[in-house]
């Protein structure tokens, strides 16, 4: 097919309560916190499949249904080969005011064994916007912990002895492989970056009630954890107006931008989308005859078929993430 879909496809934040969630992304999103006694929200998936198109031609249609009718045009070939049937990536802000459950997430064959036929893992990474003074994340297990220490504490419930916990600070970024035991502490808002996959097996929930959304998963967690990944922070600093390549893997590549004074010229390259996310300020995104307005923690897909665009500041500095495939 042609490329049909040669704009940008801006989406709207899908909002998700957590158990463990902060009050910020409600603030910043203008939702409401959660109903009286519920969660607060502690996710907004703002690039995934199921997202809505916020305005233009196909307002209301989820990003799945739009790249079906042009996945070269807007995949490009890079993202093409990555799909899997899917869109390759899926970004979320997360906002923690308690820590997330002790987790990890299976590698793509692990996730077909346990799972069946079309699961793929869970690669995922981090860039953290804002950290509270001690805010810790845990990357790992403790130096020298063995693989059956690690199945004996998982199944008596004490893995969290043998964590390894790391200070956080704002600008960190982090790559969780698929098979590295971790969480996030409270205090932190990130931007996580990760494979089109929602699997997560849970180790521990830190003496929290066990639902029906929220199980525990100790035999799954055996079978992906690898006992010696880790995860450990790399400080990056971001000029007003530079740009560089914070995070890379086989999976998924994510630029930093920062505009405060001039725009930050990009290209597709008619390779793969780029998804763009402003994490702090508003900007526009903007190419041959098309603009795009961002909020903060709002996304836009720039389709392969683009080629050639910027991101602007609009009304003051600016600072986005752009996900691609490699």
């Amino acid at each position: 097919m042609g490329a049909i879909v040669a704009l940008p496809l801006r989406l709207v934040p899908d909002l998700r309560t957590r158990v463990w969630g902060g009050a910020r992304l409600a603030a910043a999103l203008g939702a409401a916190p959660g109903p009286s006694g519920g969660d607060p929200i502690g996710e907004a998936w703002v690039c995934w499949d199921g997202c809505r198109v916020a305005d233009g031609p196909h307002v209301g249609r989820t990003l799945a249904a739009v790249v079906a009718d042009d996945p070269l045009g807007i995949l490009g070939p890079d993202g093409i080969a990555a799909a899997d049937g899917r869109f390759p990536v899926l970004v979320k802000i997360l906002d923690t005011a308690a820590w997330l459950s002790l987790q990890v997430h299976p590698d793509d064959a692990t996730a077909a064994g346990l799972e069946g036929p079309g699961a793929v893992g869970k690669t995922e990474s981090w860039y953290v916007l804002d950290a509270a003074a001690g805010a810790e994340l845990i990357v790992g297990l403790a130096p020298g912990t063995t693989a059956e220490a690690a199945v004996a504490a998982i199944r008596a419930d004490t893995l969290h002895a043998l964590a390894r916990r790391v200070p956080v600070h704002a600008g960190d970024v982090v790559l969780v492989r698929a098979g590295t035991l971790h969480s996030i502490g409270p205090g932190v808002l990130l931007y996580e970056l990760q494979q089109s996959s929602d699997l997560t097996y849970r180790v521990s929930d830190w003496g929290r009630p066990p639902t029906a959304g929220r199980t525990l998963h100790r035999e799954q967690s055996i079978e992906s954890l690898r006992a010696d990944a880790v995860a450990l922070p790399r400080a990056t600093h971001l000029e007003p107006d530079d740009r560089l390549t914070a995070i890379a893997c086989e999976k998924f590549v994510a630029d930093l931008v920062g505009v405060r004074h001039a725009s930050a010229e990009l290209d597709t390259a008619g390779r793969s989308f780029h998804v763009v996310t402003t994490v702090e300020g508003s900007a526009a995104v903007e190419g041959d005859g098309w603009s795009v307005p961002l909020g903060v923690y709002e996304s836009a897909v720039v389709p392969a078929s683009a080629g050639a665009y910027a991101v602007r500041p609009a009304g003051g500095p600016a600072r986005a993430v752009v996900a691609r495939v490699p």
